[in-house]
């Protein structure tokens, strides 16, 4: 037979059980949903660009400036042979719209932050890289989507 304090002890552990499961059910239902929904998400579409209406975009260094996108306006860019780069056209420094200089070089026209023309910092005033975007092409058409499904961008 048991002694007093290990029953009591095994009655004070399950009864806290009891009194806490219902918390630890809807937590762990929680995690697992939202875990689901994460993979249920696709990538949010913020542009797609016909490479056949597009001229700009057809040699390194050509890009082409989307203004009304739900990121905003990006700056797409032909980094190489069929290779193509999605970035913020906002400088992180002081959040000046950068311009392409020439096929190897962004550069923001306030302070001078300069970046490669796929976006990454060099130098300047600015300590980042451009924000960047996911690309993928297909069948003639340039894909941009954000970074994080489900959250905007």
């Amino acid at each position: 037979m048991a002694d007093t304090r290990e029953m009591h002890s095994r009655r004070t552990f399950l009864s806290t059980l009891t009194q806490r499961l219902p918390f630890l059910g809807v937590a762990a239902a929680t995690i697992h949903h939202a875990g689901i929904r994460a993979q249920d998400q696709q990538p949010r579409v913020l542009a797609s660009i016909r490479l056949d209406d597009t001229p700009a975009l057809a040699k390194p260094g050509g890009f082409v400036l989307l203004k009304d996108t739900p990121a905003g306006e990006l700056l797409v860019v032909c980094t190489g042979e069929n290779k193509y780069a999605a970035m913020s056209n906002v400088c992180p420094h002081r959040k000046c719209h950068v311009e392409v200089k020439n096929p190897e070089m962004i550069q923001c026209p306030c302070h001078g932050s300069t970046y490669t023309i796929d976006g990454t910092y060099v130098r300047g005033p600015s300590n980042k890289s451009l924000e960047q975007f996911k690309v993928a092409v297909a069948d003639g058409v340039i894909t941009v989507t954000d970074n994080h499904p489900g959250t905007g961008i």
